[in-house]
């Protein structure tokens, strides 16, 4: 299961990557979204913690980004095929939709691995108590 996360985890930021055309923030995005820390090596309390406050960082940086589109430092171009593909956006989505999307994503997963250490800090297993409808 580890290595299918791995692989999945992986798969997802290189496709965050691929669908959001480079600008300044993509930067710190790929330095937040790239950063690997590995459950064995680290308690799986501090892992979350750490990976939810990167996330929370990635969330800023796509919120700079939205800002650069409203005020037309970035146009807000067509959406690449590949993002309306992946993201399931409808034919006539634009950059913004994606970085809209985008955000809620990272902000599901901020959610998440807050939650899974506030659960592990209390002793308990995720798969005892499963993030609860409407957390984030």
């Amino acid at each position: 299961m580890k290595a299918n996360m791995e692989g999945y985890c992986k798969d997802e930021i290189k496709m965050h990557l691929a669908v959001v055309p480079s600008s300044r923030h993509i930067e710190t995005i790929e330095i937040q979204e790239g950063i690997s820390v590995h459950g064995s090596i680290v308690a799986f309390t501090v892992l979350h913690r750490v990976v939810g406050y990167l996330e929370e960082k990635a969330i800023h940086s796509y919120i700079e980004y939205l800002k650069d589109i409203d005020s037309g430092v970035i146009e807000n171009v067509c959406a690449p095929a590949t993002a309306i593909d992946y993201l399931r956006l409808p034919k006539n989505a634009n950059l913004k939709d994606v970085i809209t999307v985008i955000r809620g994503d990272e902000g599901h997963h901020c959610d998440v691995n807050h939650f899974a250490s506030d659960l592990h800090f209390q002793g308990r297993q995720l798969k005892e108590a499963p993030a609860p409808v409407g957390y984030h």
